[in-house]
């Protein structure tokens, strides 16, 4: 099996992935599983997401920063500096958490989280890992003049402009979009795993998209502040960290990864089939070695990722993950 769990010496568990490797001239280089398996993107949608923000010129309007566009990207752990800089964006374009149509969760920072029960405070909009990304389309519809408290439905006009350009950039028709939900609220969209890799593929060489501007200043925000596309110990933060910003990496719920390799202009899309969240560094780092994409340097900074570690309660190894599969080459 591709990844497997291991106790005791044997294997416990094992999860399937789907990995595609494309080329920025849109030909798929390497691939293991079914590169045509549909799923959604989640958040690692983002980076396409921002796009109408950057386009919208909503930027230069509200005096921000690369940082706050990169904030943007974000499925942030809720950390202070994520905090303050949202509630600031939000500020600035007049508005607060409350016009945020995210809804709150239990923050991914241990010790934000511990902040809020010794406060005992509920975590807000503020608090969901998503509210730079809302804060980023509540600022485009101020800057574009269009509603804002029905920004998260499909049938606004920024909704309608994602879609636009993601059936764009995969290069099928608006109606071959499969259409969900995301656990934010705003529409989630499904296309094969090649597709994903082909609309990806266009931020590995801007050149090849009317969009190419705003995905290079998206691509360039994201792996010059990783640690607000993510935070302290995440896996797509310390991609982007161990390697100075030469890969461009943002995770997606439910298993989904990107990857994206600004020198080599490669993009890689993984997907666990089960959705568990565990398989996926492995894979990703297993997928990254066997293409030579890091260094050795690199591939000791991110050693933690390669064969995880599991302990008990007692802190005593008890067994590790394994990535054992081979990549297609093509």
């Amino acid at each position: 099996m591709p990844i497997q769990v291991t106790r005791g010496g044997i294997t416990e568990s094992t999860h399937e992935v789907d990995i595609v490797v494309m080329s920025a001239k849109g030909l798929m280089t390497a691939w293991h599983g079914d590169p045509m398996f549909t799923t959604f993107a989640r958040s690692s949608m983002k980076p396409i997401q921002a796009i109408p923000l950057v386009e919208s010129g909503a930027l230069e309007s509200f005096h921000c920063d690369e940082a706050d566009l990169a904030q943007c990207c974000a499925s942030h752990s809720s950390e202070m500096m994520h905090l303050e800089r949202v509630a600031n964006m939000l500020l600035r374009i007049g508005l607060d958490e409350s016009h945020l149509q995210c809804g709150g969760h239990q923050p991914h920072s241990e010790e934000t989280f511990f902040q809020l029960i010794r406060s005992g405070q509920k975590p807000t909009s503020l608090y969901s890992n998503c509210s730079g990304k809302h804060t980023g389309m509540l600022m485009y519809c101020r800057q574009m003049g269009v509603p804002i408290e029905s920004y998260h439905q499909l049938q606004h006009p920024l909704q309608q402009e994602i879609m636009g350009i993601l059936a764009e950039l995969a290069e099928v028709s608006p109606d071959q979009l499969v259409i969900g939900v995301d656990g934010c609220g705003v529409p989630a969209f499904a296309l094969s795993l090649t597709e994903w890799a082909r609309a990806f593929s266009k931020f590995a060489d801007p050149t090849q998209s009317v969009h190419g501007e705003a995905m290079q200043r998206i691509s360039h925000a994201m792996r010059t502040y990783p640690e607000l596309v993510g935070g302290t110990g995440r896996f797509d933060t310390n991609l982007m960290l161990a390697t100075d910003g030469r890969l461009l990496a943002k995770g997606g719920a439910e298993g989904f990864f990107l990857v994206i390799d600004t020198e080599r202009q490669l993009t890689i899309v993984a997907k666990t089939r089960d959705g568990n969240a565990r398989a996926i560094q492995p894979a990703v780092l297993k997928t990254l070695l066997d293409l030579s994409i890091l260094s050795e340097a690199e591939q000791a900074a991110l050693e933690q990722y390669e064969h995880p570690k599991l302990f008990n309660t007692r802190q005593e190894l008890v067994g590790e993950i394994i990535a054992d599969f081979e990549l297609t080459i093509q």
